[in-house]
């Protein structure tokens, strides 16, 4: 339907592009999608997909497209200093050392661990006496019941863990251990960021046990890099055969009467 106003969709030649076409070709450049990349351009959400499919059948938009494509691609030089740089990174790079706390799980006489229980009740007992000491009024009464509580609470696991004891004398449990000083390597984000090296790590992951890190194969770096260089000796393959013994190749010993 004729409006009056020129179509967004309709290619010509002659005419400059406008910040929509031109929009529409430096995203498009980037996400090789054409639904989005209008949407991103300032193009209406709905038809979207069509009006993308649309503006690529226009040749200066294709032709904007590929001088942003040209644009954003690597040259022979970058590939070579990227390529370069994967085959000199380490892990060192962006590794720092600290200490941490570790508390260690030990395995520990369950006797032991009952004694211990009886002592701590004990010694709460002993804090409860004096901090009663310390108030009054109904302050004090409430802290009283508040403690009467709780120290019954342990006196029915200790009597627990008693009764378990005495069922099995030799058990041992797994129990939290003296914390303790230990050293770790931890991939430091703020090294990552300051050498400008997060192209250098291929992929990051969490684990139960730390930060996997897994950096692009230094070794095939270098190989890639060596042939490039003209390093390896070219290889050579007969294509006559096949991989198979070339005709006429079998060496015959005579058997001058040997056994």
């Amino acid at each position: 339907m004729a409006t009056g106003q020129p179509d967004e969709t309709t290619p010509s030649s002659s005419k400059p592009l406008t910040k929509l076409q031109a929009g529409f070709a430096h995203h498009f450049a980037r996400l090789w999608k054409a639904a989005p990349a209008y949407r991103l351009a300032g193009g209406a959400e709905n038809g979207a997909k069509q009006n993308g499919q649309n503006l690529l059948k226009d040749e200066r938009i294709q032709a904007a497209i590929k001088a942003e494509s040209a644009a954003l691609g690597m040259t022979v030089e970058e590939s070579t200093v990227r390529m370069s740089e994967w085959g000199r990174v380490t892990i060192d790079d962006v590794m720092t050392k600290e200490v941490i706390e570790h508390t260690p799980r030990i395995k520990k006489r369950f006797a032991d661990i009952v004694e211990e229980f009886r002592q701590e009740i004990d010694f709460e007992q002993r804090v409860a006496i004096a901090t009663e000491a310390l108030l009054s009024g109904k302050a004090q009464t409430k802290y009283r019941k508040q403690q009467a509580a709780a120290h019954q609470n342990r006196k029915i696991r200790l009597l627990r863990m008693e009764m378990e004891l005495e069922r099995n004398p030799k058990a041992t449990r797994w129990v939290d251990g003296p914390t303790v000083e230990k050293e770790v390597v931890q991939l430091d984000l703020v090294k990552v960021h300051d050498l400008k090296a997060g192209h250098m790590i291929k992929k990051v992951t969490p684990t139960r046990y730390g930060t996997a890190v897994e950096l692009h194969d230094a070794k095939d770096a270098v190989n890639t890099m060596l042939k490039i260089h003209g390093a390896f000796a070219p290889v050579k393959v007969d294509h006559t055969t096949n991989g198979n013994d070339m005709p006429g190749s079998n060496i015959m010993m005579p058997d001058n009467g040997r056994d």
